[in-house]
């Protein structure tokens, strides 16, 4: 036996040995299923649809301890989307890209998807608007602000929701929609368009995937005709916007559109952002920002005075483009309506360090340094370096 053959035996004991090993090893770990529960089941008897349809409802975080009212995300095709529907709820709730809302899903019977949303979509229209609306609006706290989604067939009914029941939802989130463009739906849309007039107060967001994917499951000439459209008729008071997404197919484009199309609808709930005091001043400045948050204080239920991350961060974008004096102004707007501040004075002790005015950093970063240790803050330890260059910086000067 040659030394070849005898390293391939061993190779295949240890292997042997090892197969055996990891296998026991395995066997005698512990395991338990994990289970997230997403939200609760209940069941609703419709006499439009004379049959018995179950509803899924998950609640926000903080609805058993606070008494404010919540907008509702009311989706189609439930059994699909309701679980990474509450994912991306969720994260977006957790980053202030939402508020928090209750998330609505219905499911379909078996048979019953193209029958209510193609051939009898009168009476799942009906469904929605007299019996899941009023359910849910009777049982839950809901602040009348109301979103609909739907996919392919569904992204097509709720485009015809929007027609057609324009008052019945705030926003409507439209995924590769599959939709008749004849002669005569063409002008329904022009009309529809044609006879809206005011203030925006109806958000659209549709998408399409990559066009030879999409050709398979609609056609994605029609949804470029529908964005023609709302390009040369859409008044002031539709806010819509169109995203392609090549890079996904039919059946992928639910997920990104659902994630996109809440950051979209809610955007009058994020606080603004901008690259400067130029960009402030474009927004209307100090007003533009009470103006905001007022009127998201009105349709969310928020604070409606400004909030201080908003305004420490706007000191920090001034101290970034060399704006002293406006950093100046607002850091100390900032510490008028949040006078514990920390954040507030470390930005200051920053401004006023790039100005090279170190005494009046070192007393900025010990004031944040004293209000951070009394509130228990993590940034303590920064804070505590902070103090500890500008006495370094004012030893040497």
């Amino acid at each position: 036996m040659n030394s070849s053959s005898v390293f391939k035996i061993i190779i295949i004991i240890y292997l042997s040995i090892f197969s055996k090993f990891a296998l026991s090893f395995t066997e005698n770990l512990s395991k338990t299923p994990i289970t997230i529960q997403q939200g609760s089941s209940y069941k609703l008897q419709s006499k439009v649809l004379q049959e018995e349809r179950k509803i899924s409802i998950r609640l926000p975080k903080s609805y058993q301890d606070d008494q404010k009212h919540y907008p509702v995300i009311y989706l189609t095709d439930g059994e699909n989307h309701f679980g990474h529907g509450v994912s991306a709820v969720s994260v977006l709730e957790d980053y202030e890209m939402m508020p928090e809302s209750i998330i609505i899903a219905i499911p379909n019977l078996q048979g019953s998807r193209l029958r209510d949303l193609v051939y009898e979509s009168e009476n799942f229209i009906s469904f929605i608007k007299n019996e899941l609306k009023p359910f849910v609006n009777e049982n839950f706290r809901t602040s009348g602000v109301d979103i609909l989604f739907g996919h392919s067939s569904a992204g097509g009914f709720t485009l015809n929701m929007l027609r057609n029941q324009t008052n019945l939802f705030n926003g409507y989130i439209s995924a590769s929609p599959s939709i008749s463009m004849k002669k005569e739906r063409v002008q329904q849309y022009k009309n529809f368009l044609q006879s809206r007039n005011g203030k925006v107060n109806k958000s659209l967001y549709i998408t399409m995937g990559g066009i030879a994917d999409e050709g398979v499951a609609i056609r994605p000439e029609n949804i470029e005709l529908l964005v023609k459209l709302l390009e040369e008729n859409a008044p002031g008071n539709i806010s819509w916007k169109f995203d392609h997404h090549p890079e996904q197919n039919h059946m992928t484009s639910p997920y990104l559109t659902l994630f996109r199309g809440l950051s979209w609808v809610f955007r009058d709930f994020q606080s603004p952002t901008f690259l400067g005091h130029q960009d402030f001043q474009k927004f209307g400045a100090i007003k533009g920002l009470k103006d905001h948050f007022a009127n998201r204080h009105k349709k969310y239920q928020t604070p409606a005075k400004i909030p201080e991350d908003v305004l420490v961060g706007l000191g920090y974008a001034f101290i970034n483009e060399k704006s002293y004096d406006e950093a100046n102004e607002i850091l100390q707007t900032t510490l008028e309506l949040y006078p514990a501040s920390y954040g507030a004075y470390n930005a200051l002790g920053t401004l006023y360090k790039n100005t090279e005015e170190t005494t009046m950093a070192l007393a900025s970063f010990q004031q944040a340094l004293t209000l951070a240790e009394k509130d228990s803050s993590p940034h303590v330890i920064y804070f505590k370096k902070q103090v500890a260059d500008a006495k370094k910086t004012l030893e040497k000067s």
